[in-house]
């Protein structure tokens, strides 16, 4: 049985003019499609994350450089933007509504902005990332909005890729799925099946932790990233 969506959607809608209206005609989508994308419920967790440097994060996988675009619209690339830090990256799209997936994502990195913000020795070793895979919408000037929106305390970045072109060995290097939702004739939705991820990288380029919707908590993420540096010596 298929299902009838509104794709019009606004994602930061306080930012005025910030995003395009999508064709709001309501269409067909197959239901595994749209269930894929449209999980439910949040990650509240009921439990107190173990002490920065009682565990171990071993290296799980080692990302490559890649040309990105900063929030000016200048050409730069994914180490540069890590600066030699520790980086927690998210991989978004701007009109993302779904409640358990981009938005969540934003909420973790805002918590953990006003986290670092509040602890300068730790800012000046952790930078915060959100990367765009929508290049089509989420251009420079949307990812500056987008910026402007949660008023960072911190050093967190907001960047996008030139293209999709660019954008491909991005996520594949991440291991980031994400494809376009369609209509049943073939057309777009405006949005997308993705899997929810955030990363934990270290100053090596490996990454050290995985975070998804089921163990996503900022007291977590900033614990694993003390870790981390404790384990460099740090």
């Amino acid at each position: 049985m298929a299902v009838a969506i509104v794709a019009a959607v606004s994602g930061h809608g306080s930012v005025a003019g910030a995003h395009d209206a999508i064709d709001a005609r309501p269409r067909a989508v197959d239901p595994s499609e749209a269930a894929y994308t449209y999980g439910v419920g949040a990650f509240r967790p009921e439990y107190t994350p173990p002490a920065p440097g009682t565990y171990a994060l071993p290296p799980i996988a080692t990302i490559s450089d890649h040309p990105l675009l900063d929030d000016k619209g200048t050409p730069t690339r994914l180490f540069d933007v890590v600066g030699g830090r520790i980086a927690v990256i998210a991989f978004v799209y701007t009109t993302c509504t779904e409640a358990a997936g981009c938005p969540v994502s934003f909420a973790v990195l805002h918590g953990l902005d006003r986290a670092l913000a509040a602890d300068r020795a730790l800012a000046r070793r952790v930078r915060l990332i959100t990367i765009s895979f929508d290049p089509e919408r989420d251009t420079p000037a949307r990812m500056a909005s987008t910026r402007q929106l949660h008023r960072p305390r911190s050093d967190w970045r907001f960047v996008t890729t030139r293209d999709e072109t660019a954008l491909a060995p991005l996520l594949a290097d991440f291991d980031q799925p994400v494809a376009k939702l369609r209509y049943t004739d073939g057309t777009w939705t405006g949005l997308f099946r993705h899997v929810l991820k955030v990363f934990l990288v270290d100053r090596e380029h490996r990454v050290r932790n995985v975070y998804s919707t089921g163990f996503l908590n900022p007291a977590l993420v900033l614990n694993d990233a003390k870790t981390v540096l404790l384990a460099a010596g740090e």
